[in-house]
């Protein structure tokens, strides 16, 4: 009877024993988040917000506190394709509200402008339930400053970066544009640079520096100055043969990469970077894609 009683109280204490967790989130914490269709999402806390807006233009910086390993095991030692998300956010009670999200075309994000219940629905909302959700939830750490989490499975997904950002998976089409919330693409895929922005009311978007990751998993930041961009504009599409030839304009610095796809909506990596890159000038430029598709889109966004 004894032992009877001592394994029961053992039991008690394991189903008292919370789930291992890989942070306590505050706001002003910095997500990064590694996503592909059909894999975990595999997000981690990387710190506060300060050590990517304190830096002098121009400084680089290896951007710290994250397992490069941990991402090479869920999507394979060449991570081309990968979708690579940073989201930051004050509180929503801040004198100065603002969050701060990646973002892969640089050309519509300073549209962003809204009032102040709008900046905390549409980005507040979603980037503090990233970093709380996961702890509420039965998500387990993966490290000691990460999950990696299944978005498809009943038991966790309702704390991946998949399913919050998508209102609980009911705009999942939208994922890339931040479940619709966002005018820009919040993704940056692997190899690549990308925008890095601060959103508050009432205000465009500034962009901060730029993000840089190679196929083997090497994630820099560099610090920029907080201004606005000029998207280019494509000024026509001509076609000879199977050939498509995208005429756009640049400014005087930058490089522009060509994207297509067949199929509106989606994930970011329904949009491939068919051509580029070809540096800006302030000319008219042009690329061209190759296809035998009867019909396509085509976009054309800038990378510092």
């Amino acid at each position: 009877m004894k032992k009877y009683h001592l394994t029961a109280l053992a039991a008690l204490v394991l189903l008292a024993t919370p789930l291992a967790q890989a942070w306590t989130y505050s706001d002003g914490d910095t997500l990064l988040i590694f996503r592909e269709s059909g894999l975990n999402d595999v997000e981690f806390n990387i710190g506060n917000i300060s050590q990517f807006t304190n830096l002098p233009t121009g400084t680089t910086i290896t951007v710290p506190n994250w397992d490069a390993s941990l991402v090479t095991t869920t999507f394979g030692a060449d991570l081309t394709g990968v979708s690579v998300i940073v989201a930051a956010t004050t509180s929503s009670s801040a004198a100065s509200k603002a969050s701060w999200l990646t973002g892969q075309d640089t050309g519509t994000v300073v549209i962003e402008n809204g009032t102040p219940s709008d900046w905390q629905s549409k980005f507040w909302s979603s980037i503090n339930a990233i970093g709380t959700k996961p702890i509420l939830n039965t998500a387990t750490a993966a490290s000691t400053n990460a999950y990696s989490i299944d978005p498809s499975s009943l038991y966790t997904q309702g704390a991946s970066y998949d399913y919050i950002v998508t209102g609980s998976g009911q705009r999942s089409s939208q994922i890339a544009v931040f479940g619709g919330n966002a005018s820009f693409n919040v993704e940056g895929l692997a190899p690549s640079s990308f925008a890095f922005w601060r959103i508050a009311p009432r205000t465009s978007a500034q962009y901060t520096g730029t993000f840089t990751i190679t196929t083997a998993g090497l994630l820099t930041y560099t610090a920029g100055p907080l201004t606005t961009v000029t998207p280019p504009t494509i000024l026509g599409v001509t076609r000879a043969g199977n050939v498509s030839t995208v005429s756009f304009t640049t400014i005087g610095s930058g490089n522009y990469w060509l994207t297509y796809t067949n199929a509106l909506g989606g994930s970011s990596t329904n949009w491939p970077v068919v051509s580029g890159p070809i540096a800006g000038d302030t000319s008219n430029h042009t690329l061209t894609h190759t296809n035998s598709g009867a019909a396509g889109f085509y976009r054309v966004y800038r990378t510092p």
